[in-house]
């Protein structure tokens, strides 16, 4: 091996073993080797050792995820591609390494791809492999994330620009959203940039030049303006601007010019506070000397996504311009950075993650991989969310053009199947009334309603689908003796 090939892969390894605990060191340092020796004469697209991928993915984990004391992890993303790219075998991990690490590395393995198969429906099938793994172990979501994380930082790498662009494409239609839908901000914007760039490139140096030179000072004056209101009041804060990604700047783009001075929220001003108390006198502080736009209020602390996102989203104006605010105490912003792979280390932790990804893995149960199954795929990946309540004011959380069927099934199994309709905001309404943020939503039902077929075209969770697709195939092979 050279010097540079060592160099490349001595120091990355140094910096990964530092960051684990001494005690999980024989355990990664085998995994280590085992996949040196897997990938021994393999070599990276721009000539580096194949074995600097898996360090590099070990490294995203532990260094930006959290994740250096999570061995099962550590190891996962060491061997990673060794089952797929060398004559190691799942058999021959599982006895040293243990079945929750075969379970991690088998859901971001590839699907063989048979003479039969289009590209396509391969990358469905590795898609759907990689949502049945994660009903089991929700972490290897966050293990692909962080491999496709480090093939799109170096993907210049790569000679093939057809590749390379089917590469950014997927990129940007299936990873970059599922990081979104996880809550790890910092791993979508950075997977929308780089893709922007390999897709775009001339848009791409465009935003780059005009953003290049930092916050209009506007921007920077409204900043300081901000902190000092705010510290006026006695509340301890720290104010930033949050550049939004290249990419969502550029959705907001109309028109044939890059007129981006236009775009008021391609900045956004983040304030940090002490507690969740905090957030809400500040908001206060910052109405009393900011006239808000009240349509563009978000409480998020009061009802998260479903991701656990929270913060208090309001816009104000001043001097003629509008400023998009955030305002979060250190854990919501940390969560907002990371998402899901916050959740880990003690028991609620993990069983919250659990339950989250239920929904968000059990879509697929029935499906086949095919073309249609990308469609689903991304389907979920975009959807936007609402909140809406039951008449005790518990909210619910329900994808945007959910209906009342939908939070029927929500609320519960039976409710569903029996709904009849009900009443949104104390008005009468349909089974399949489209609900919008804030309703409240009362449900009533009969002993003698059960779904029908036509159902399926209205709902829109993938729970209440789901239910009924069960009951209609279980009333089918009774007979239709379900019927009722």
């Amino acid at each position: 091996m050279n010097t540079d090939g060592t160099t490349a892969i001595r120091e990355p390894l140094e910096k990964l073993l530092a960051r684990v605990p001494q005690a999980d060191h024989p355990l990664v340092g085998h995994a280590y080797h085992l996949a040196s020796a897997s990938h021994e004469g393999q070599n990276r697209d721009e000539g580096q050792p194949y074995i600097t991928h898996p360090i590099a993915v070990a490294l995203i984990l532990a260094s930006e995820l959290g994740f250096s004391r999570d061995v099962e992890m550590m190891v996962a993303a060491l061997l990673h591609d060794a089952v797929e790219d060398s004559a190691l075998s799942l058999d021959d991990i599982t006895p040293t390494f243990g079945p929750v690490v075969t379970g991690l590395i088998t859901g971001v393995t590839k699907v063989d791809g048979a003479y039969s198969r289009s590209r396509s429906a391969r990358r469905a099938a590795t898609l759907q492999r990689l949502f049945t793994a994660a009903r089991e172990d929700s972490r290897v979501l966050i293990l692909k994330l962080a491999d496709r994380m480090h093939n799109m930082r170096s993907i210049d790498g790569i000679k093939d620009p057809k590749r390379r662009q089917r590469m950014a494409q997927e990129t940007i239609d299936v990873y970059a959203p599922l990081s979104h839908l996880l809550g790890m901000g910092r791993i979508h914007r950075e997977m929308e940039n780089r893709s922007l760039e390999c897709l775009q490139p001339e848009t791409y140096d465009q935003l780059t030049d005009v953003l290049g030179a930092g916050p209009p000072k506007p921007f920077l004056d409204f900043q300081e303006k901000m902190k000092e209101t705010i510290l006026t009041h006695g509340i301890r804060t720290r104010v930033r601007l949050h550049t939004k990604s290249l990419a969502s700047t550029y959705r907001k783009i109309t028109g044939p010019n890059l007129a981006i001075v236009n775009i008021h929220d391609r900045y956004a001003v983040e304030v940090i506070v002490s507690n969740r108390y905090a957030c809400y006198r500040t908001l206060g502080v910052i109405h009393g000397r900011f006239v808000p736009e009240m349509e563009c209020f978000k409480d998020f602390v009061a009802l998260p996504k479903r991701n656990g996102y929270q913060a208090l989203h309001t816009t104000v104006l001043d001097g003629g311009m509008r400023f998009e605010i955030h305002i979060q105490t250190p854990s919501m912003y940390r969560m907002g950075e990371l998402g899901v792979a916050t959740l880990r280390g003690d028991a609620l932790q993990v069983e919250r993650r659990r339950r989250w990804l239920e929904e968000l893995t059990e879509w697929h149960e029935h499906a086949s991989p095919s073309e249609r199954f990308l469609d689903e795929v991304k389907r979920i990946l975009f959807v936007h969310e609402i909140a809406v309540f039951t008449p005790q004011g518990d909210p619910m959380i329900l994808p945007e053009g959910a209906t009342l069927v939908d939070f029927a099934f929500g609320v519960h199994t039976d409710l569903g199947l029996h709904c009849t309709g009900g009443r949104v905001n104390e008005k009468p309404a349909t089974p399949f009334s489209v609900l919008n943020w804030g309703d409240t939503v009362e449900i009533k039902t009969s002993k003698t309603q059960r779904p029908k077929q036509h159902w399926l075209r209205y709902v829109k969770t993938y729970r209440a689908r789901r239910l009924i697709r069960r009951y209609l195939s279980r009333s089918k092979s009774s007979g239709g003796l379900m019927s009722g």
